[in-house]
């Protein structure tokens, strides 16, 4: 008897990725599940910033398209969807998304939507309990009273997916689930795999390596299938219809990874085995919350033209800590562009920074950081990135200037800027800046990253469908 096996795609790799992929894979009835993966760390600064601005936002809002067009095609053909679009407000997501399958008619469609992830009104409790919640990268404690904490939300597992699934969501829309673990969800639930922590034998454990392995291939979208690739640089295919990745996954844990026939892109052993290394801290025990994932042995095979048997992960306990992402409030940044054009870009360039530090210095403003990219040289790489030689300057065309300012009065960044415009005729000759001195600041929401016991964590899965509301609302 063949083994039992289930279609995975992985249609999302960060919120405002393109729905494009998505669609195709719901058109051709290509897989089972779509995945959708749309948070980082980033995600939920922008989402937290949505929030202060209307309490009622805090979701990925891609979700207002994904529902409109692909979610009605997926659930025609019986696929399911999972996503942790969700963000900071699982509950509007769920309330918006019912709204328009509501419009569309699609009244019974049952939504599972997760939260617990979030415990940003537990943090003095969680102080109290003597647990320091300390910065994983300084090792300094958390001082709840150093800067306002805007959001805190933990990394949690694959259980309550799985357990969505088993009570039958077609829809299951999260928070903060670790990326890979939306996938490990559906693997639990259609495989019955065991999760633990007791009890647990190697063969249950390297399955949930297995699993791991599986959805950190999936959790970035066309990453897996070509783009953002130098293993296959020049990219000699098209990346502006990029095939995402599809798993077809067997029960014993292995994979054929395939993309869609006529798509752009490129499913090969060179795209996964980038994948397998992207953010991958140690290959040989990437900590998730459900397992510690060992990639070391994990063989890709090119079965034919975009496609790739994968298998041979390994597994070993879960941690009993996990982790936690604040963002704090630490003041705001301000900050604009100036081109300066040859001859002389780079020493003009240079004679700019130089009288514009000098003018700071006079303010009686507080000004926490000043930086300088020159773009072209060192703007992504900072002062990692060598400065060319002297000839090579010379011969440039034109150079621009990034001022940053972080600060903490809201408006310090636009009166320094404003300081400086007088630069304009005063300055070097030939400059350019774009339109609008003196930007609007923009709120700094710092990463401060801890662990905590699991067992500060509570999930809770709320159920929802399209005919529970009225005909207006959620929309």
């Amino acid at each position: 008897m063949e083994p039992k096996q289930v279609r995975i795609a992985g249609v999302q790799g960060f919120y405002g990725d393109s729905p494009m992929g998505a669609l195709a894979v719901a058109l051709a009835g290509a897989a089972d599940y779509l995945v959708h993966d749309a948070l980082a760390e980033l995600t939920l600064s922008i989402l937290q910033k949505d929030r202060q601005r209307h309490p009622d936002a805090g979701y990925a809002r891609d979700l207002d398209i994904l529902a409109q067009h692909v979610m009605p095609i997926a659930f025609s053909k019986g696929m399911k969807i999972v996503a942790s679009s969700g963000g900071l407000n699982p509950a509007g997501a769920a309330r918006k998304v019912a709204g328009i399958l509501r419009s569309k008619g699609l009244k019974q469609i049952r939504i599972a939507c997760i939260t617990g992830d979030d415990v940003r009104d537990r943090i003095p409790e969680l102080l109290a309990a003597g647990e320091p919640a300390a910065n994983l990268d300084t090792g300094e404690p958390l001082n709840p009273d150093a800067y306002p904490i805007t959001h805190a939300n933990v990394y949690t597992g694959a259980a309550s997916v799985a357990q969505a699934l088993d009570q039958g969501a077609d829809l299951v829309l999260a928070g903060r689930i670790a990326d890979p673990c939306l996938t490990l969800g559906i693997l639990l639930h259609e495989f019955g795999w065991k999760l633990g922590p007791e009890g647990l034998s190697q063969a249950d454990l390297d399955r949930l390596g297995s699993g791991i392995l599986i959805g950190h291939l999936l959790e970035c979208g066309g990453q897996a299938s070509g783009g953002n690739s130098y293993a296959e640089w020049p990219m000699p295919y098209s990346i502006s219809n990029l095939g995402y990745p599809i798993a077809s996954v067997s029960s014993d844990g292995s994979a054929v990874f395939s993309i869609l026939d006529g798509q752009g892109g490129k499913m090969s052993r060179n795209t996964l085995r980038e994948q397998l290394l992207y953010e991958i801290h140690d290959p040989a025990a990437y900590i998730t919350p459900d397992v510690t994932a060992d990639f070391t042995g994990v063989t890709m095979e090119d079965l034919a033209p975009n496609r790739v048997r994968v298998q041979g992960a390994r597994g070993r306990a879960r941690p009993e800590r996990l982790k936690l992402t604040l963002g704090r409030m630490e003041g705001y940044l301000t900050d604009q562009f100036f081109f300066f054009s040859w001859p002389y870009a780079y020493e003009k360039a240079q004679k700019f920074i130089q009288a514009a530090q000098e003018i700071w210095k006079r303010l009686p403003i507080r000004l926490d950081r000043t930086e300088f990219s020159l773009i072209g040289v060192n703007a992504m790489h900072g002062a990692a990135a060598p400065v060319p030689d002297a000839a090579w300057l010379a011969e440039l065309n034109e150079i621009g200037v990034r001022v940053a300012i972080q600060h903490r009065d809201e408006r310090a960044g636009k009166t320094a800027l404003q300081a400086i415009t007088c630069l304009a005729l005063n300055g070097p000759p030939g400059l350019v800046s774009v339109p609008g001195w003196g930007h609007a600041a923009r709120e700094q929401l710092s990463l401060w990253p801890a662990l905590i016991p699991r067992s500060f964590v509570q999930e809770r899965i709320d159920w929802m469908s399209p005919a529970d509301l009225q005909p207006a609302e959620g929309l």
